[in-house]
C-alpha cells in the first residue's frame, strides 16, 4: 500500500466531497443515468475540477438559461 501524506489524504477527501455534490446535482436534474455511471462521471468531473473551471469561466450569468439563472 502506498504511503500517503495528510495533505494528499485531505485533497482526496475534498475531491470525493465535491464528487458527492456533483452526484446530488446530477440526480436532481432528472437525467436518467445508471448509479455506477453517475459515480464514475462525478468523480471524473471532480478530479478534473481545474479543467472544468477553465471551461466554465467562459460562461457568464447572462449566458445561462432563465431557469438556471434563477437558482444562483
Amino acid at each position: 500500500m502506498p504511503l500517503v501524506t495528510k495533505k494528499e489524504a485531505d485533497a482526496y477527501d475534498r475531491m470525493i466531497d465535491a464528487a458527492d455534490c456533483i452526484s446530488q446535482l446530477l440526480m436532481k436534474s432528472g437525467i436518467d443515468i445508471d448509479e455506477d455511471d453517475l459515480e464514475i462521471l462525478s468523480i471524473f468531473i471532480a478530479d478534473n475540477a481545474l479543467a472544468v473551471m477553465q471551461i466554465l469561466k467562459r460562461v457568464s450569468k447572462r449566458d445561462l438559461l432563465p431557469r438556471q439563472n434563477e437558482e444562483t
